[in-house]
């Protein structure tokens, strides 16, 4: 139920809409009372949750002798809804460009919060297909962004951009990341000292992405600088030679 709760969050349902829907899709045809009761709301959330779902067309209700009852959409219906928004979004871009007058030649920073912030950066180095340069901790990561982050990996593989990660040695490291190097278009390499950190530093092209994974407080920084880039790429290159494969 979780994962599919983060796949409906990626879609831009808020996290009660994706439980509202995935309850009502698991107990069929349903009136408010029991769907509140299943999903663990109070009647006025979950009419309202109802209500915007109707609106977005994952939810339709009809009375029965009196009786609202609501029934969730085929989940083919989903990705119908999903791709007119997507269309939608293609045929105003366009549009959109224009109201981008100028664009910042210099160095810059951009500051992104929570996992939505930082699943923007993943989108960040995918549109940039170059080769990276990551430094992680994999419990970090995977505590904080365990339905994302391999998400990103199958996006990064279908972009075919390779990377080389330095990582603490640790049972999940090795099991999740260095055993697949070869299939995920990556090299490992392991370093004592990434044990403990909760940050990831991500090198690529002329920017530099640094993500706090604390699961209290997610967030990441885009630097686009290239002396930084290359002075930070002349660190991970000295860090490499010291790590053990």
């Amino acid at each position: 139920m979780e994962e599919f709760e983060a796949l409906l969050r990626e879609m831009g349902l808020s996290e009660k809409e994706s439980k509202v829907y995935l309850v009502l899709f698991s107990i069929g045809s349903s009136t408010v009372n029991t769907i509140a009761e299943r999903a663990d709301l109070i009647r006025t959330t979950t009419y309202d949750l109802l209500k915007s779902l109707r609106e977005k067309g994952m939810v339709s209700s009809l009375v029965r002798n009196k009786i609202l009852y609501f029934e969730a959409a085929d989940p083919n219906k989903l990705i119908e809804i999903f791709d007119a928004k997507k269309q939608k979004l293609k045929e105003a871009l366009p549009a959109l460009r224009k109201l981008r007058q100028v664009v910042p030649t210099g160095p810059t920073l951009e500051l992104y919060e929570g996992i939505e912030g930082i699943r923007t950066i993943w989108q960040d180095i995918l549109k940039e297909k170059q080769p990276l340069l990551a430094l992680s901790n994999y419990e970090s990561v995977f505590n904080t962004l365990k339905y994302f982050s391999p998400r990103f990996i199958q996006q990064r593989i279908k972009e075919k951009i390779p990377v080389r990660l330095l990582t603490e040695r640790t049972p999940g490291a090795i099991e999740t990341w260095k055993k697949k190097d070869k299939e995920e278009l990556r090299e490992t390499r392991f370093l004592p000292a990434l044990e403990h950190t909760k940050i990831t530093e991500y090198i690529y092209g002329t920017k530099i992405a640094i993500l706090s994974t604390d699961p209290q407080n997610p967030l990441g920084i885009i630097i686009r600088h290239p002396d930084f880039t290359k002075q930070q790429t002349v660190l991970f290159e000295l860090l490499w030679k010291q790590a053990k494969a």
